[in-house]
């Protein structure tokens, strides 16, 4: 009972424990939650931070790369200047994996996203250039993977074991455009820089190569040396793809040298290599060197049945070969299609977008001309108010003034005329009297007389300006319409205009009344009024 019940803790705990595990595990979602707030706690950049995120951090391989997707289109990550170089990071990741389809997404994000990308000089260009050059002869672009490989290999920031590869993927590029010079040029290349850096195992798979070319060119000593150097070194490492072709040369110089017997030797150690391989370039590879073995033996019947094994092999991977290249580029044309697409769809997108900022521009222009224009409408309409209002009273103080002027001037006419009559009887009363006066006397009355005895031309000049400031068009009125009418009736009715009444009148003018009412008679039956009330309010009409 007591083992029963230790077992069973041991079971809940081990539960528990797995349980633990897996609720560890991240999702897409959670690791770009995480990776976020970290970067905006610690300050500490995205690409810092992602060499600490793993594959065995997500629950699922298919987390880890919807992972890797969202982190380079997080808002937070894009706004960064080293944004680029975040996208290079993960691209480089997916190619040490050999997803080049997947890298190629997040490298052409970088190409695109980087300033000045082929001649900046910032440090992981150099790497970058590299990655896509070898990139670009996956796909077989091989004018594009030269060019960018001869970048990174004049970058400043390259390293020293950079330059064997791309030395060496320089050369293959050279060797598929038969360009072969050149190719053995850049192998021997690498091959130096190998040795230079003591790198046993990039200078054992370069001298297998040069090896070759040796064979090619039947200069059998070098080639064997170079050749089985590759193979003690593939040996020693255990890499069994190259000690495998390494042998198949030796013996394929053994042959052409007449060692039949140390070919056979060989022969056998490269059947035991070749023990359950199932890769069929290396089973393309074995059945060649047999059938060239066979037939060194004269033994066409087995030489025949390999020939057409190697025949079979050699057209499954002619045929995988073509696959695979139908399928890169129908990834590429697919992936270059979808980014001109999304290419056409941003600059509709930013062209839309300049013309509502122009539109809300030219709106706001228009709001703000037009509020200009009001405002500028109100002032002069305030101001226009103002001058109208300045003009009014000015011309309503002229008026009282013309006024004015007029009352004090008929005041004036009037006191003169009244002296005129007041001489007047003084004469008639110095005529009538029985008393005489002197000579001098007479002619002194008749001088002041003389002087007052009518209104001047002057004093109607100046009546007639202060008149027709009060009442403008009064004169043209008569003149226009009733040219019959006389100075003196015009003068008439003006008087009547001013609300005189017929004494007033008389003394203005320096009539008698008894005149006033025959003038007043002479204008009624010019205007064709009978009563003079109609007169009255005819002229004040006007």
């Amino acid at each position: 009972m007591k083992n029963y019940s230790v077992s069973f803790i041991v079971f809940i705990f081990t539960c528990f424990s797995v349980s633990f595990s897996f609720g560890a595990k991240m999702t897409a979602v959670q690791g770009v939650a995480k990776i976020v707030s970290e970067n905006k706690n610690r300050g500490t950049s995205f690409i810092r931070l992602f060499e600490n995120y793993h594959r065995e951090d997500f629950s699922s391989n298919t987390e880890w790369k919807s992972f890797l997707k969202k982190l380079c289109k997080e808002e937070r990550a894009i706004s960064r200047s080293d944004y680029p170089e975040l996208c290079f990071t993960i691209g480089q990741w997916f190619c040490d994996g050999q997803n080049y389809q997947e890298a190629y997404y997040f490298l052409y994000i970088t190409l695109k996203e980087e300033e000045d990308v082929y001649n900046s000089r910032k440090p992981y260009l150099a790497n970058f250039h590299e990655t896509l050059g070898q990139l670009y002869y996956f796909f077989r672009r091989f004018d594009l993977s030269e060019n960018h490989l001869k970048i990174a290999l004049h970058h400043p920031h390259i390293s020293e074991t950079s330059k064997i590869k791309i030395y060496n993927t320089l050369s293959l590029i050279y060797r598929e455009k038969l360009e072969n010079s050149t190719s053995e040029w850049y192998l021997q290349k690498a091959y130096n820089q190998a040795v230079k850096l003591k790198d046993e195992a990039w200078t054992g798979i370069l001298s297998g190569n040069l090896g070759y070319i040796a064979m090619t060119k039947h200069e059998n000593d070098q080639a064997r040396k170079l050749v089985e150097f590759d193979y003690q070194v593939s040996a020693k490492g255990n890499q069994r793809s190259s000690q495998i072709n390494a042998l198949a040369l030796l013996i394929e110089l053994d042959l052409e040298e007449n060692k039949i017997e140390q070919s056979a030797e060989k022969m056998k150690i490269f059947d035991s290599l070749m023990r359950g391989e199932k890769n069929p370039l290396l089973l393309a590879s074995q059945y060649r060197t047999k059938y060239t073995y066979y037939e060194k033996l004269n033994q066409d019947k087995l030489a025949l049945i390999n020939y057409k094994k190697y025949i079979s092999y050699k057209e499954i991977n002619n045929e995988n070969s073509r696959f695979v290249n139908i399928k890169n580029a129908e990834f590429q044309i697919e992936f270059e299609k979808k980014q001109g697409e999304n290419i056409i769809y941003k600059e509709k997108k930013k062209k839309d977008d300049l013309i509502i900022i122009g539109l809300f521009v030219i709106c706001l222009i228009v709001g703000l001309t037009s509020y200009v224009i009001i405002k500028q409408i109100q002032l002069k309409r305030s101001q226009d108010k103002e001058l109208f209002t300045l003009r009014s009273q000015k011309i309503e103080d002229e008026l009282h003034a013309t006024e004015r002027e007029m009352r004090t001037l008929l005041s004036t006419m009037f006191d003169k005329n009244k002296e005129i009559f007041d001489l007047q009887e003084q004469v008639e009363s110095f005529e009538k009297s029985q008393f005489t006066k002197s000579d001098q006397e007479k002619e002194t009355m008749l001088n002041d007389l003389q002087s007052f005895s009518l209104l001047t031309e002057n004093d109607w000049i100046e009546f007639k300006r202060l008149f027709e400031k009060l009442n403008p068009g009064f004169f043209d009125f008569f003149h226009e319409k009733y040219p019959e009418i006389t100075s003196a009736e015009i003068r008439l009715a003006a008087l009547i205009k001013l609300n005189l009444s017929n004494l007033e009148m008389s003394r203005t003018l320096a009539i008698s009344p008894d005149s006033v009412r025959k003038t007043n008679l002479r204008l009624r039956k010019k205007l064709n009024i009978e009563s003079l009330d109609d007169l009255n309010r005819f002229i004040k009409s006007i």
